[in-house]
C-alpha cells in the first residue's frame, strides 16, 4: 500500500517540535517560500549544481552530472509543473516540485531538494506543507512521492505527517490524498507570495542604493591613507 496521509497534517508540519526558530515565517524573516517562475531557470540550476553527488543521487535516484542538471532545469519550470523555492537570506537553498501527471491535473508527482548545509533545520517540513497547500489549491487529488530506501530524511518527513511507508524494491512510495482546497490552504499560499513580494522590494531597494553609493565609496577610498602616502 502507498503512503496515505491527510493534507491537514501536512499543513501542520511546520509547527513540529524539532523545528528551529530560524524557520519561523514573518515579514522580516530570513526564510521565505515562493513560487519560481519560468525566467528563473538559471536560479534553479545554480541551486541544483550546489547539491553534492550524494544529495543529487538521493534526489534523482541516480548519480547525475551538471549536463543532466542543465537539461532538467530547462524543463522544470514549464507549464506542467509548479516549483516552490526556499529562500534563506535571499538565496535559493531548497525546492519543492509538483509535476502534473494527467491532463486534468488531478494527479501529480512531488520531489524535494535541499542543500546539505540547510538540512536538519525544519526546512523539509516547511516545503512539504507548502507543496501540499499548492496542490490542494490547484485541484490535485493525489500526490505521489518516491524516494530511495536510504533517503531517511524524506521518509522521516512523510512519517511525521502521519504517513505509513510502503517499500517496493529499492524505492519508498507515498500517496497523499485530499480532494479540495480550503480557506487555510489558500491563505497559506497567498501569505507566501505576499511575503516574497516584500522581500523582493527590500532587495531591489538595496541594489539601487548600492548602485548609487558604490562610486562614492570608491572615490572616498581613493583619498584614504594609502592613496595619500603615494
Amino acid at each position: 500500500m502507498p503512503i496515505v496521509t491527510d493534507f491537514v497534517s501536512a499543513d501542520n508540519a511546520d509547527r513540529g517540535k524539532d523545528a528551529r526558530p530560524d524557520v519561523a515565517a514573518g515579514p522580516l524573516s530570513p526564510v521565505h517560500v515562493r513560487r519560481l517562475h519560468a525566467h528563473e531557470t538559471d536560479l534553479f540550476l545554480r541551486h541544483l549544481q550546489r547539491l553534492p553527488g550524494e544529495t543529487r543521487r538521493l534526489r534523482f535516484g541516480n548519480s547525475v552530472n551538471d549536463t543532466f542538471l542543465a537539461r532538467y532545469a530547462e524543463l522544470a519550470l514549464g507549464p506542467d509543473s509548479l516549483v516552490k523555492g526556499l529562500f534563506v537570506n535571499g538565496e535559493l537553498r531548497g525546492a519543492a516540485e509538483l509535476r502534473f501527471l494527467t491532463g486534468s491535473r488531478d494527479e501529480a508527482e512531488g520531489a524535494f531538494s535541499i542543500e546539505p548545509e540547510f538540512q536538519g533545520r525544519g526546512h523539509g517540513d516547511r516545503l512539504f506543507g507548502r507543496l501540499v497547500a499548492a496542490a490542494r489549491n490547484r485541484g490535485v487529488r493525489r500526490i505521489f512521492l518516491t524516494c530511495l530506501r536510504e533517503n531517511r530524511r524524506m521518509q522521516a518527513i512523510a512519517a511525521k505527517h502521519g504517513a505509513d511507508l510502503s517499500f517496493l524494491a529499492g524505492d519508498v512510495t507515498a500517496e497523499i490524498v485530499r480532494p479540495y482546497a480550503d480557506a487555510k490552504s489558500l491563505a497559506r499560499e497567498w501569505a507566501d507570495e505576499s511575503e516574497a513580494y516584500v522581500f523582493a522590494m527590500i532587495e531591489e531597494r538595496g541594489r539601487r542604493l548600492r548602485y548609487f553609493t558604490e562610486p562614492l565609496r570608491r572615490l572616498a577610498a581613493s583619498f584614504g591613507p594609502t592613496s595619500a602616502a603615494h
